[in-house]
Parts: structure tokens; C-alpha cells; sequence
């Protein structure tokens, strides 16, 4: 047997096995056992609600191990169905973070520079993106120099709410999980807005990682149980898990026949009626020929929120020109030289 047979073979036993139940590792979710009737059929809905997208992404600028000036951008859209709707709001918030080390005081600053001074009421308190360093041990600094652009979702997710009325549906880019804990106050106020206005706000993952006692994965678990079970082409199943100190319930759903199926938050205590709700609202949103399944609103907002490599250097190079001083330009390119020739071993191989 060759090593590639090996593997094949070490791949059998690991997708084969037993289904479990699923797996959590923080004691703030309450987990529920696989159950047949877990499984919700899903229909078009009589009403069409409106749909409000969120996603942003960014890109370093300037980097080095003391600082980064990051582009930020966050999208957003309304519709209803699969139509497009108008939008007070600006379809797009675009930014410059700067963040710097304070090592004496052991934390992260951030300051925020909006690309037009009309977003300056959109985007996050400065004061709430203070991170001490402790907090942030081990983790990726990408992460944290990506903080200012996924506060500013929270944030505008919270501007989107007043163009959003009864059972309507906001939907943000991801899971409803906190990276950080000074996240925590925005989800807090958003779900207290939303239900407010009964709007329901929930997260839906490109993605999911999580897993059952037997070491499968979760998605596919549950794809195997649609199966047994005959679920249908469209359902909902839940609830996989609820947390409990800031209700969210976990779901699982898939949206059209053809396509894959998704983790699906959905933020606020759990009832009957809110999985149904927002998975059936989400079905004429999700009927796009190249990505069946997953709601268009996000694919949209996606392709908006991205940051090409020569905006970026463009900025680089402005940001660059408008430092006169010889001697501080040489140091900022020498602190930025400690971090960018991988950088430059990806441009010998030809990748950009």
C-alpha cells in the first residue's frame, strides 16, 4: 500500500462512523440530542419580508509589529425576494484604522478615519476597541487588526435596524459569536433592538467547523440524517444547540434542492415559530443558479465589502508621500520591512 493509499484508507474510517451528538466546548451552550422530528419541512412563505445583508472586509495598508493602517469596508443591501430594494442608508462604509502597540500600558489602540465624514456617526466608539494584551495572547494579529471592521458591522447592522419593520430579517456575514468580548455590548443591543421592533436577526456560516462526539463533522451529520430520515429538499433542523447566557439558537438548514446546507443563528430566546421564520424568508433569496442554497443578499454584499490589492496600494502610497520627513518615512518602511517579505517570496513565485 503507498502513502496515498494510506491516507484514503485512514479517510474511510474517519467519515464512517457512528453519528454522536453534537459537540460544544463552552458550558454556555445547552446541547441538544440528534431528533427526527428536529426536522422542519420549509415552504415559500405567503408574505415576502425584507432581507437586510451585512459583511465587510478589510486589508493591511501598512503593517508592522508595532502598527497597522488597515482598509475597511463594510457592505450592506435590502431585499425583498430576490428583488433589490433602496436603501437610506449609504450601501457602503468605507475606512483607515490605525492601530498601535502601547507596551508600556500593555494594550492595543485603535483610531478611525472615515473615507467620507458622513460615516463618522456609523462607525464604532474608539473607546470600545481598546484590547489589552493579555486578552489577546496567541491570537492571530490579523484578528485583532481586523477588530475596527467587525465592530463597524455590529454597528451598522444597528443604523440597518430603522429601515427594518415586524418580521423582517437582518442578516449578518458569519456566526453570531463574540471574538471579543467588548463585542458582546453590540449583539446585546442589537438583539434588544430587534426585538423591539420584531425584527429577527441571525447569522448565517460559509463555514462550520464543529463536530459530534465521534469526531464527524456536524454539517455532514446532519445531511446524513436528512437523508435517513427523507427531510425533504427544503428544511430547517432545530435546534443543534442553544446558548443560553445571550440566547442564540444553533440551527441547521438547507434552502434549495440543488444546493449545500448551512449553519444558521438566530439570535434571541428560542421559540417554534423564529427557525421556521427566518429559514422560510431567507428561500427566494437563495435560488441563484451559481449558489444554490445560499442567500444571494450575502453573495452580494460579499463582492461589495471586498478590498482589491491595488486599492490597497495605492493608499500605501499616498499614505507614504504625505510623510515629509526623510528620516521618520525611512523608519516606518524599515518597521514595515519586519513583517513583508513573505510578502515578497509570494511575488517571486508569481502568486500576485
Amino acid at each position: 500500500m503507498n502513502v496515498l493509499e494510506e491516507i484514503a484508507d485512514s479517510l474511510k474510517g474517519t467519515v464512517r462512523c457512528e453519528i454522536g451528538r453534537p459537540v460544544f466546548r463552552s458550558s454556555r451552550y445547552e446541547v441538544h440530542e440528534f431528533r427526527r422530528e428536529n426536522f422542519r419541512p420549509l415552504r415559500v412563505p405567503d408574505d415576502t419580508p425584507l432581507l437586510a445583508f451585512i459583511d465587510g472586509g478589510n486589508s493591511p495598508v501598512i503593517t508592522g509589529p508595532s502598527f497597522s493602517v488597515q482598509l475597511n469596508r463594510v457592505a450592506a443591501g435590502i431585499f425583498r425576494g430576490e428583488r433589490r430594494e433602496n436603501m437610506e442608508l449609504p450601501s457602503r462604509l468605507e475606512f483607515l484604522s490605525l492601530m498601535r502597540l502601547d507596551a508600556e500600558n500593555s494594550r492595543y489602540t485603535f483610531n478611525l478615519h472615515p473615507l467620507d465624514p458622513s460615516y463618522r456617526e456609523i462607525l464604532p466608539d474608539e473607546d470600545r476597541l481598546q484590547i489589552e494584551i493579555p486578552m489577546v495572547e496567541g491570537m492571530d494579529p490579523s484578528n485583532i487588526q481586523g477588530l475596527p471592521r467587525r465592530f463597524a458591522e455590529w454597528t451598522m447592522a444597528l443604523e440597518l435596524m430603522g429601515e427594518l419593520g415586524e418580521g423582517d430579517i437582518l442578516v449578518t456575514d458569519g456566526s453570531l459569536q463574540a471574538s471579543f468580548e467588548n463585542e458582546n455590548p453590540y449583539i446585546h443591543e442589537l438583539m434588544e433592538e430587534g426585538k423591539r421592533r420584531g425584527v429577527y436577526v441571525a447569522g448565517f456560516s460559509k463555514t462550520c467547523s464543529l463536530y459530534t462526539t465521534t469526531s464527524a463533522s456536524l454539517l455532514g451529520t446532519v445531511r446524513k440524517l436528512a437523508e435517513r430520515y427523507g427531510a425533504g429538499e427544503r428544511w430547517c433542523y432545530s435546534p443543534v444547540a442553544v446558548r443560553m447566557d445571550r440566547p442564540t439558537v444553533i440551527t441547521v438548514v438547507k434552502l434549495n434542492p440543488a444546493g449545500r446546507i448551512f449553519r444558521l443563528d438566530i439570535l434571541g430566546e428560542e421559540t417554534e415559530e423564529s427557525p421556521i421564520r427566518v429559514a422560510s424568508g431567507l428561500l427566494r433569496n437563495s435560488a441563484d443558479a451559481c449558489f444554490p442554497g445560499y442567500p444571494y443578499g450575502l453573495v452580494d454584499v460579499d463582492m461589495r465589502a471586498r478590498v482589491s490589492r491595488d486599492e490597497i496600494e495605492i493608499y500605501r502610497r499616498r499614505i507614504l508621500a504625505e510623510i515629509p520627513e526623510r528620516e521618520i518615512l525611512k523608519d516606518v518602511v524599515y518597521e514595515a520591512k519586519s513583517l513583508d517579505f513573505h510578502d515578497e517570496l509570494n511575488r517571486y513565485a508569481g502568486e500576485y
